[in-house]
């Protein structure tokens, strides 16, 4: 039933009680949380009524309607709700960065933790775990469908250690023995290399010493992981 990306997700949360899925489509991870027992009960939340109407299918198909609920919502609005206690995990799938942001900008003490999957490079997300002291317990780069994703999860157990080269490329360590993110930071090189040979060092000489001081930290970050690996 799982995307490569949603098994990464659903092998990430193991016994908690609430799980709320942002974006949740056709309710395929909340169903296999609840049926391998990784969760008690689960949020089903989708901000368009056409996927949410399949959710409740398949969920009726499993005779889960006790354990899941289909939540019409944008983002977060729902937990603002007297109706919802807590959450352990909200889990945020297949959107890009910008989009992830805005949902968790409206972050709520009643939430313990994120885990989010995002199809698009993620900087913008580490700075504001920065800026809110919290911390990302783990990280990875995973390539689904020919499409790569960054997973990450949000503690808020305000214990942040991130700096500068962190919030643009990751914590190093996360990335042991993952070949799949040399390839990615490779074809960055490759493309900011493209860029620089059609620009005009003289005309544009602050461009183009921007792009080649970004080839250079790439290089340098991609050193160290194949250093550690």
């Amino acid at each position: 039933m799982l995307t490569k990306r949603l098994r990464t997700i659903a092998d990430l949360i193991d016994c908690c009680n609430v799980v709320a899925d942002i974006g949740t489509d056709h309710a395929y991870l909340p169903i296999t949380l609840v049926k391998e027992k990784r969760t008690k009960f689960a949020y089903a939340v989708d901000v368009n009524k056409e996927p949410l109407s399949w959710a409740k299918k398949n969920i009726k198909q499993y005779n889960y309607n006790e354990k899941i609920q289909t939540i019409l919502s944008n983002g977060l609005d729902f937990v603002f709700s007297e109706n919802i206690e807590k959450i352990d995990v909200v889990s945020i799938c297949g959107l890009g960065s910008t989009t992830i942001l805005e949902i968790i900008k409206k972050d709520n003490e009643k939430i313990d933790k994120y885990i989010i999957c995002s199809n698009t490079e993620i900087s913008s997300i580490r700075n504001w775990v920065l800026n809110k002291n919290y911390s990302i317990s783990f990280e990875d780069y995973i390539v689904d469908s020919q499409k790569g994703y960054w997973v990450v999860v949000i503690e808020k157990n305000h214990n942040n250690l991130v700096n500068k080269k962190d919030i643009l490329f990751g914590n190093k360590t996360f990335f042991q023995n993952n070949k799949q993110i040399n390839t990615y930071y490779e074809n960055e090189i490759k493309k900011y290399e493209k860029i620089l040979s059609k620009i005009d060092e003289v005309k544009h000489y602050d461009s183009y010493n921007d792009i080649k001081n970004r080839i250079a930290e790439i290089r340098g970050y991609l050193n160290e992981i194949i250093k550690i690996n």
